[in-house]
């Protein structure tokens, strides 16, 4: 017979109030309540301006997409343990969002290292192969070795981040079912119940995924040393470390009852409580850590971006999506035996087809000089402005408007200056150079 799970869902509550008109009662969940928020709006505040000013300095959307992706993760956070104080009767359906956005700072940091170590496939193998071809792994494991320069050595790495991409929403999703059935018991690790289950498989999926990590940048480390990865990589595992054990722990510690229930608060209720408070106080120092290990200043430039448009580009998961998607198939082509399709992924794909434009727009604008240097040595007509006219002696129209070269070069699409730019503004550079050689 399964055993009995106890209710930690209090029906009575605290009916005093913070302010009753004449005097604060100065209570520990109300001090609590009042940290956490403050906590809360400070590393927001911060996080928010970090992520402004990646977003108007949008110059390297391969790199900073993933960097706003995690500079995301410190608000996210903090209002998740705020409301998970706030409400804690309610704490697992608010950490539902929090659990899932985990997964995907994970990929986020993982394909950032990639996008450090090269733009395709081909350069990042060959940056790995000028390293050694047999190299440790890491501890627990360092009694093996691996190659770093095999055919599914960066595949590998991928799978392995991957695989908690789904694990850890597909938990989090049967966490909340579970509970709303009665069969998760958040106060009892039983067999019986659902929590001692998804606990170990959580437990397994995240430590797979921050091994190959943790591998992956050992490996690169030294490629992409002028990026200061190290400081990146703190702030990630912490973060994540963190929230993970420090759960685990006080779950733990409720368990053989060093926490004591009062009138009003269960022994989970005060778990739930000051896990809450500790995040809130925790993602503070990270934000200012934030600060400085993914720092807008590299990408500062003279020409700024629209920021509701580079958010867009940089919270699209389509990429994330097509990763998942990809990863399936080869895993499903590994089985049947069949060789893998070389992919480069989809950013660095857009990354290069942005290349290739701005390639050919060089070589565009070179031969506009050569011509215009050839015209100026004829003299002009004098019933025309010269700075009216195009390379060609064509005149630049729009409307009735008559722009000057300069001002027709100022007139580019939003993202057009910047290293992979968006599919649409490729089009439309593309567009405007077949106009020209017509």
């Amino acid at each position: 017979m399964a055993p009995t799970c106890p209710n930690y869902d209090l029906e009575a509550t605290d009916p005093s109030q913070f302010y009753d008109g004449h005097s604060i009662t100065w209570k520990r969940h109300y001090i609590g309540w009042g940290i956490a928020g403050i906590c809360t709006f400070l590393s927001t505040v911060i996080s928010f301006r970090l992520l402004y000013k990646h977003a108007r300095n949008y110059t390297k959307p391969a790199e900073q997409r993933h960097i706003m992706r995690i500079v995301l993760m410190i608000p996210i956070y903090s209002f998740i343990s705020f409301l998970s104080y706030r409400f804690y009767k309610q704490a697992i359906y608010y950490e539902t969002i929090r659990d899932c956005y985990e997964a995907f700072v994970i990929h986020s940091f993982f394909m950032l290292l990639l996008t450090y170590l090269g733009e395709d496939t081909e350069v990042r193998k060959s940056r790995i192969n000028a390293g050694p071809e047999r190299m440790k792994l890491v501890f627990p494991l360092n009694c093996w070795y691996y190659n770093p320069q095999g055919e599914l050595f960066l595949r590998m790495m991928s799978y392995g981040v991957l695989q908690y991409v789904v694990v850890k929403p597909a938990t989090t999703i049967a966490a909340v079912i579970l509970e709303y059935k009665g069969l998760y018991c958040e106060t009892m690790y039983s067999f019986a119940y659902g929590k001692v289950y998804i606990t170990i498989i959580n437990f397994i999926s995240v430590t797979i995924a921050m091994y190959f990590l943790v591998v992956f940048y050992v490996t690169i480390k030294s490629e992409i040393q002028e990026q200061k990865p190290f400081l990146k990589f703190l702030c990630v595992k912490l973060v994540i470390f963190f929230c993970f054990w420090q759960t685990c722990l006080l779950s733990l510690i409720g368990h053989f009852d060093v926490f004591k229930a009062t009138e009003y608060w269960s022994v989970n209720d005060i778990e739930m409580g000051i896990n809450g408070l500790l995040v809130c106080v925790e993602m503070v120092v990270f934000a200012i850590l934030h600060v400085y290990s993914f720092s807008y200043i590299p990408y500062i430039s003279n020409v700024t971006t629209s920021v509701c448009k580079s958010l867009r580009d940089g919270f699209n998961p389509i990429d994330l999506f097509r990763e998942i998607g990809w990863a399936c198939k080869d895993i499903i082509l590994i089985i049947m035996g069949k060789p893998l399709p070389t992919r480069d992924g989809h950013l660095s794909g857009a990354v290069k087809r942005a290349q290739t434009v701005r390639t050919k727009a060089r070589l565009f604008r070179k031969k506009r000089k050569m011509e215009q240097a050839s015209l100026s040595s004829s003299p002009p007509d004098a019933n025309v402005d010269p700075s009216t006219l195009e390379a060609g002696g064509r005149f630049i129209n729009r409307g009735d408007q008559i722009l000057t070269a300069d001002a027709q070069r100022q007139n580019v699409p939003l993202l057009s200056h910047v290293d992979g730019a968006s599919l649409y503004e490729m089009q439309e550079l593309e567009h405007a150079n077949q106009r020209a050689r017509f």
